[in-house]
Parts: C-alpha cells; structure tokens; sequence
C-alpha cells in the first residue's frame, strides 16, 4: 500500500481543503473538482468561441473593392461594438481562456501535493503536459486573430524565433505564415490553429482519462453558475477592447501583455533566442521527468484469492484505475466471472480490498485488517 500522506505539503493541502470544506461543504469544495473546472471553462470557451467565429473575417485587407475596410481587425470592431452582447461574449472568451490557465495551475499543484502524478498515473502527467502546451499555444493564436499592433508584434516575434531554430525553423516559419510573409492566407492559416488545435484537446482530454474509472469531469451546477457571475462581472469591470489596426508598413515597439498566455514572449523579448528556446525545451522536459525522477516505492499489486471469489465485479467498479477485469470463469465454476489483476495498473491502493464483501481480494503481506486500520487513521488526521 502507499505511504500515508506524511510529507508537508500535502498535509497543507490537505488542511486547506478541510478549510474550505467548513466554507463551502465537501459538495462545493473546489478542490474536488480541480481536473473539472478547466474543462468547463473548455466549454465556455467553445459556445462563445463558436459565436465570434460567425462574424470574424480572417483577412488582413480588404479583398473586394468596397468603400467600407472589411478585414479581422473591423470584423473584431463589428463584434465588439456593433452586435448585441458582441462585447460581453469577446470578453468571456477572453477571460474562460485566463481562467483555464489558472485552474490548470491549481489542478496540477493539488496533483503534485497529492503525490498523484507517479507510477500508474504517468500516463495522466504526460497527457496533461501535452495538453498545457496546446492550451498555451492557442491561447496565443487567439491574440494573432485580433490583427492589431499587438498581433502583429507577436507575429513577426514569432517569426524571428522560428528563425533562431536550426534545420527545422524554416519550414516551421512558412508553416506559421502559411508562405514566405505575411498575407491574407497567415491569418487564415491563425484562425485553422486556433480552431483545430481547440478540437484536439478533445483527443489530449480521453487520453487524459482514458485510464481512469470515474473521472469528474464537470463541477456541480451551483459552481458552474457562480463562475459565470464572476466572469461577467470580469467582464463588466474590465471589458475588452482591441488596439490600433495593424499596418504591415509599421513596427509596433510596446504592447499590453497577458500574463496566462503571453509570458513567453516577455522572455523572448529579454533574452538571446537560442537561451529562450534553451529554457522552453529544458523546462518541458524537466516537466515530463518529474514522475521518473521522484523516490516511488515499490507497489505490491493485489492478489484474487480465486476460490473466494464470486464474480460480484464489485473491486472492477470500485477499482479507480482500471485495474481488475472480470473475465470468464474456467469450465466447472460454480460463477460466469472472476475478477483478474492487471498488476501494470494497480496502485496498491487496497480500495479493492474494502469493496469485496467475501475476502477474495488481498494486498500482499497486508491483511484486509491492516487496511482497514490504515484508513481508520487516515480518516482521524
């Protein structure tokens, strides 16, 4: 069985969600639904995102001969100013997007406190890399779309980094700009990015759950309704407007950076490229080895006790990780099933060991006793 949760960090998380359990009861306590509350500011970001898309031109001139500039930048303006609550559903796009960065902050410290992120949750930890670096990345194609200075700041920053990279930064650069420079098709090539990679975090998100039994994926609806308040009155209080129109014949100097989505070009605009590249590959690499490189002890995978068993499947329900399957019972069985191990899978948790009702399942050198005694003191701390 694992440690009991000795370290101090996670007997301060520990704390502070039995704090906010006073406040806010064990039903609403946040913490519990620190993996669903990014994906229902996803959903936010979806709905409005879908809305913006109904209205934006990705163009960065006008295409057709008219007394009116029809482009991404009067696009964004006519959604903003002119269409009824245009504004308000730029905004909560705007700030979903803010706030899913920050809960996915949260969600990975409750992870690492925990110390759930080792062993048989390996799989969770690299998806959930995978899927901060998209969500990044996103992120900032959306402020390309807007195609005001700071969009065109960004772009030809982007630009100059992908020149830094050896052998692979010139494809890579006529990828981002769909050619050789900046056209009407970079922004159609932006608006692809920014919708495509949104729907691959669909794919990122059932691997990240792919191993998991009953993973909580949406927060109670109380909670759902409290943050849309709060995002409206973000919204309210600091509404969104765009810069000047983007003029290819200019060079911007300054821009107003987000600090959720935009903090690596602060980075790259305060060091050498190759150093900035140096950092972003390192630290997304120490990022995956963190499960490999923390002390994991041994995990002593449970063992049916097959003559006991009566093929109830209640551990393969229980199991929060997949880990025993219930196959065919061999010919002459009093039973159809009998629940198998799959000892890759099992953490030694031992909430197996509490589901069966007939001794059939055991931990290794751990009486189902000793278990329950652990649990009796982790319920006391």
């Amino acid at each position: 069985m694992q440690k009991l949760y000795t370290d101090p960090l996670t007997k301060g998380m520990l704390l502070l969600e039995d704090w906010t359990n006073k406040i806010a009861t064990s039903k609403y306590n946040p913490f519990y639904y620190h993996g669903a509350l990014p994906q229902f500011f996803l959903w936010v970001l979806f709905l409005t995102g879908l809305l913006l898309f109904a209205y934006y031109i990705p163009t960065i001139d006008n295409a057709y001969a008219s007394e009116k500039l029809i482009n991404a930048w009067t696009s964004v303006d006519y959604i903003t100013n002119t269409i009824p609550f245009g504004a308000v559903f730029r905004g909560m796009h705007r700030y979903a997007g803010d706030a899913m960065v920050l809960t996915i902050v949260l969600h990975v410290l409750r992870v690492w406190f925990t110390d759930r992120y080792r062993q048989y949750r390996i799989v969770q930890w690299l998806s959930g890399v995978v899927l901060l670096l998209m969500v990044l990345f996103i992120g900032q194609t959306g402020y390309y779309l807007v195609w005001d200075d700071r969009s065109l700041i960004l772009t030809r920053m982007t630009v100059s980094a992908f020149d830094a990279l050896p052998l692979i930064g010139g494809p890579l650069k006529t990828w981002f700009l769909n050619g050789e420079e900046i056209t009407n098709l970079t922004l159609s090539n932006f608006l692809f990015i920014h919708i495509g990679l949104s729907f691959g975090l669909l794919f990122g998100l059932w691997i990240h759950y792919v191993r998991m039994q009953r993973p909580v994926i949406t927060p109670p609806p109380a909670i759902n309704y409290i943050l849309v308040a709060i995002l409206l009155m973000v919204v309210a209080w600091m509404p969104i407007a765009s810069g000047n129109m983007a003029q290819l014949t200019q060079q911007p100097t300054s821009f107003e950076i987000d600090w959720f989505f935009l903090w690596p070009y602060w980075m790259m605009a305060n060091m050498p490229l190759g150093a900035y590249w140096l950092v972003l590959i390192v630290g997304t690499v120490l990022l995956c080895l963190i499960p490999y490189t923390a002390k994991t002890p041994p995990v002593e995978a449970a063992e049916v006790v097959l003559n006991k068993c009566t093929g109830c499947s209640l551990c393969s329900k229980d199991c929060p990780y997949n880990a025993i399957e219930m196959v065919p019972a061999p010919a002459g069985s009093r039973f159809k099933l009998l629940a198998t191990v799959k000892e890759f899978r099992c953490s030694g948790c031992g909430v197996c060991v509490g589901a069966c009702a007939f001794d059939a399942i055991d931990l290794p050198n751990l009486l189902d006793t000793d278990v329950t005694s652990q649990i009796k003191a982790l319920v006391q701390n």
